[in-house]
This record gives C-alpha cells, sequence and structure tokens, in this order.
C-alpha cells in the first residue's frame, strides 16, 4: 500500500499549469514540522514537492496562498532520469488525491492580502529606489530573449 496523508503549510505560492492535453495541474511544496525534535534545540521541518491534478490543482491554484494551511492525501512517486551529463538523477513527489484546507475562508484571505502587501512597493520607496536616468535608457543589445514574458530594465 503506497498512501502518505501529511500536514503543514505551502511554502510558497503554488505553481500552475497547464499540459499539451489541457490538463490543469498545480506543483507545490508543503513544509512539514517533524514529531521529534533533539531536546533544547528548534524543531525540524521538511519541504515536500507535492503535484496535484484537475480540479484538485484548480483548488489549490484559485484559493491556497503561501503559508495557507492544509492537508494532502496521496501517494509517494518516485522517477529516475538521466540528465545531460549522463548521470542518473532521482526524483521524489508527492501525487496528491485529496487537499483539504485546514482554514477559513476569512484566514486564507487575510493571508493573501498580507502576502500581496508583503510584494508591494510604496510610493515614497519608489521615488527613493528609482534608477538613474542611465539605467533608464535602452540597451544597445536587444537579443535577450523573454522567457517569462517580465520586462528586467536594469
Amino acid at each position: 500500500m503506497n498512501k502518505v496523508i501529511l500536514i503543514g503549510r505551502l511554502a510558497s505560492k503554488p505553481f500552475k499549469g497547464i499540459t499539451a492535453s489541457n490538463i490543469e495541474y498545480s506543483r507545490f511544496t508543503i513544509v512539514v514540522t517533524r514529531n521529534y525534535a533533539a531536546p533544547n534545540t528548534e524543531p525540524v521541518s521538511d519541504f515536500i514537492p507535492c503535484v496535484a491534478w484537475r480540479s484538485n490543482a484548480t483548488f489549490i491554484n484559485k484559493f491556497l496562498d503561501k503559508g495557507s494551511l492544509l492537508l494532502v492525501e496521496g501517494s509517494f512517486q518516485s522517477s529516475r532520469l538521466t540528465d545531460q551529463n549522463g548521470q542518473l538523477v532521482n526524483s521524489y513527489v508527492i501525487s496528491a488525491d485529496r487537499i483539504q484546507s485546514l482554514e477559513t475562508k476569512e484566514v486564507t484571505e487575510e493571508r493573501r492580502k498580507n502576502n500581496l502587501k508583503e510584494f508591494s512597493i510604496s510610493e515614497e520607496e519608489n521615488k527613493i529606489n528609482s534608477p538613474s536616468p542611465i539605467l533608464q535608457e535602452p540597451a544597445e543589445d536587444d537579443s535577450e530573449v523573454n522567457y517569462d514574458g517580465l520586462t528586467w530594465d536594469l
């Protein structure tokens, strides 16, 4: 029997993806604190990679965010690949069959607001930290490939 049940918090915002056959998936990491800690030391946490598919992925991507407390029920999966250097690489992931949020909607929404504040910059900080005019000029070499849709003006 291959059954895994984890309770923990999302380490970061889940990664939303869609396969070539239009199936939604979500890759995320759950932080789980171990039951045992040596005397006079802090508890140890494990960062466990997970993947969810279809409706579970939609739920995670739509309603959960960094820090959300959740229950993941699924199975342990491993794969072995050969990298570009010919080395065997082992990969491990929990394939989630069931996801359950362990927080109320209000707590989740409050966390989402706080996570957005964490990454926003106030107008005053923006004025202080604005780059010099020399750095804002377009670069002569525009051959950089823009893979992620973000503009990097340095």
